[in-house]
Formats: C-alpha cells, sequence, structure tokens
C-alpha cells in the first residue's frame, strides 16, 4: 500500500486551509477510508500494473473482482473504460516526452515536522515543460486544475526530485477524470515563476502554521475528506450549537437562514463522520457500550439470473413481463458515447438536434460558490 505523509500533496488542500488538523491527525485514529478511496486505489495500481506490462484493460477484465482495504467492488465497463483513458494518456505522452515516469514518488526539501512527499500518477518533460498527470477515478465532483493544490506541490516535489530547477520554465498541471462528465481532460498551465511565488506565499507559510502551538482548526470544505474529522472539536462544537438551536424557537428573520444552514451542514458531516468510525470499530469486533450491529432491511433478488426467463416461462409468464424495454437515460448514453471521439460527435449531434432537454421535478439545497477555493474538492 503506498504510503501518505501527513503534510503530502493529497491532503495539502485541508492542511493548508486548516493548520490545526495536523496535529489532530497526529493525535486521533484516522477514519476508515470509503468504498470510493478503495476503487480509486483499486484503477490506480491497475494502470500501473498495465503500463509496466505494455497492455490495456479488455473486456475479459469486466466482472473481476478485487478486495481492498475491506471493500470489495467488480470491475465493470466504466471502470475498464477509465483505466484506458489513462492508460492512452500515457502513451501519447510518451510519443512526444523527453522522458515519462509513472507512479513516481516526488519529495519536498523544505523544513518540516514530517517528510513530505506524494505519488504523482505521471511526470514528463517536454523541452521546458513539465507536465504532471493526476488521475481521479470519481464522478461526483469534477476536479479542476486551476490553482489545484495537490497539483502545485506534485509540480514542486518533481522539480526537487528530478532536479530541474534550472531545465523547466514552465508547468503544465493535467487531471484526468473519465467519469464526472464533460471534457475527462483537464489542463491549465504556470509559469515557473509563479510556481515558486505559490511556495513563498502559501506552501512554506502553510508548512510553518502547521508546527504552532495554537495552530487553528477551520472548518470549510476541506471538512469533507478530513480524516479526523469525528474527532474535531469544531465540528463538534457545531453540531452541539445546532442541537442547542432545536430547542430555540425558529429566527423570525430569513436573513438568518444562511448562518443556520452553515452550522446544519458543519454538524451533519461530524454526524457522519462518528457514524462511519463507530461502524468500522464495530465491524472489527470492537465493542461500544449500547451498541451493536443490526441488519439492513432486505431486498428481494432472483437466485439465478442465468435460468430465471425459463424457469418464469415454464409457469406461464411471458416475455414481456419478465422483461422490460426502455431507452438508456440521457445521462448513461452520454457517458457510453463520450468514451470515443466518434461518440462525442454523436453525442453534440443530439444535443444540437434538442432531443434532450434538462428539467427537475423537485429542487434541493445547494452552496453558492463565490471563490475557485469554495468550489475545489479532492475525491482523495
Amino acid at each position: 500500500m503506498t504510503a501518505h505523509s501527513l503534510l503530502g500533496a493529497s491532503s495539502s488542500h485541508r492542511w493548508l486551509a486548516c493548520p490545526g488538523s495536523f496535529r489532530l491527525s497526529q493525535q486521533l485514529p484516522h477514519r476508515p477510508s470509503s468504498v470510493y478511496a478503495a476503487t480509486g486505489s483499486v484503477a490506480h495500481a491497475l494502470i500501473e500494473k498495465c503500463w509496466d506490462d505494455h497492455k490495456y484493460l479488455d473486456v475479459t477484465d469486466i466482472g473481476t473482482t478485487w478486495a481492498f482495504e475491506g471493500h470489495t467492488g467488480t470491475i465493470d465497463e466504466g471502470f475498464v473504460d477509465g483505466v484506458n483513458k489513462m492508460l492512452d494518456y500515457l502513451r501519447s505522452a510518451a510519443m512526444t516526452a523527453d522522458w515519462i515516469e509513472v507512479e513516481h514518488q516526488v519529495q519536498l526539501h523544505y523544513p518540516s515536522p514530517v517528510a513530505m512527499f506524494g505519488t504523482t500518477d505521471a511526470i514528463f518533460k517536454v523541452g521546458r515543460v513539465l507536465e504532471i498527470g493526476d488521475y481521479k477515478n470519481g464522478a461526483g465532483v469534477s476536479v479542476n486544475p486551476v490553482e489545484n493544490p495537490q497539483l502545485l506541490y506534485y509540480a514542486v516535489g518533481a522539480l526537487h526530485t528530478f532536479q530541474l530547477w534550472d531545465e523547466i520554465d514552465t508547468l503544465r498541471l493535467t487531471v484526468i477524470q473519465p467519469h464526472a462528465g464533460g471534457e475527462p481532460i483537464r489542463c491549465w498551465t504556470i509559469d515557473r515563476v509563479d510556481l515558486d511565488m505559490w511556495v513563498d506565499d502559501v506552501l512554506l507559510p502553510g508548512v510553518e502554521a502547521v508546527t504552532k502551538d495554537d495552530a487553528p482548526l477551520v472548518t470549510g470544505p476541506q471538512c469533507r475528506f478530513c480524516p479526523v474529522a469525528h474527532g474535531c472539536p469544531k465540528l463538534h462544537e457545531a453540531a452541539v450549537e445546532a442541537a442547542k438551536h432545536e430547542f430555540e424557537e425558529m429566527p423570525l428573520s430569513l436573513n438568518h437562514l444562511g448562518p443556520e444552514l452553515e452550522l446544519a451542514e458543519k454538524a451533519e458531516l461530524w454526524i457522519a463522520r462518528i457514524r462511519e468510525i463507530a461502524l468500522d470499530h464495530l465491524k472489527r469486533q470492537q465493542p461500544i457500550d449500547g451498541w451493536t450491529l443490526v441488519p439492513t432491511r432486505p431486498t428481494r433478488q432472483w437466485r439465478d439470473d442465468s435460468t430465471i426467463e425459463l424457469d418464469l416461462q415454464k409457469r406461464g409468464l411471458s416475455r414481456g413481463q419478465v422483461y422490460e424495454t426502455r431507452p438508456r437515460s440521457p445521462a448513461q448514453l452520454e457517458k457510453l458515447l463520450t468514451r470515443t471521439k466518434i461518440g462525442r460527435q454523436q453525442w453534440g449531434e443530439i444535443v444540437q438536434l434538442g432531443l434532450v432537454e434538462a428539467k427537475s421535478s423537485s429542487v434541493k439545497l445547494g452552496r453558492v460558490h463565490t471563490t475557485a477555493a469554495e468550489e475545489f474538492a479532492n475525491d482523495e
């Protein structure tokens, strides 16, 4: 399993925004990884293996099961397509690159309380341009490469590790994310001088901030992926405050609802993290007074899909009663078509013809994003 630094690249968005989370991460057990993180780790491992073996995943890999950090899953067509999209990116880069490294650890050589390192998915040099490629397997949040602290960290680490200070003028930061919709490959370039300024203005002050005894805990978007959110005093404080509000009279002014929603969001996050870590304890046979694992509501399913049609027809059911046939949803068709250049063209024509419309039958609360930092999220 790949090692992680407490001041690493994948968590930089968190500790740069919340210096106190570094010390908290040293004191508390980390919450278990999610199935999404486990799926991403498996995808990265297969990308590296296919690259080393000079091959792609193919249809014979579909249906293969995997197990990682207590989670299991099955490789499906979308998983195969995502891995192969990254392999296409790597092979295309290798055709013009002076050199290329895949799944390579980079280190930063600055004074810090712990070693600073991270593993890049791809680094390659073309002339005086250094490109950092980062594969994201997640579909829920589209990751933006612009001013992305994880990619900036990797870029600095690559310059340190390969001693490229005199050879690079431009850094190209690229996110390869096949499942999030839109363009699967997104890039942003930054001049070497601007990267140096980011180090002086953001990275080094951030490292210094985490070492202070009074390093503050700061709540915000970074809490979503914090491994110790369940033990964060700030989030606990928000949860207690929200509970108090339950017994108070609702605010008379609608202007108060914004702060109330902020409070509720922090409380819900803390509650979710507490439940996650408690569930993990019980699954590991670690008792919690007054609590135990109980089965969820069972769902009925056919015992053997391969023979169900014949078995039901023997009992007088027609094929029309057994099966339903309907078009794929626009989202499913878009995901299927945009895997290829021809498919993307076909999907564009479908949209231009007006065959697809966007409408919602319900609404939900959503945050208004006002800055690039608020829009950033990481599916480590």
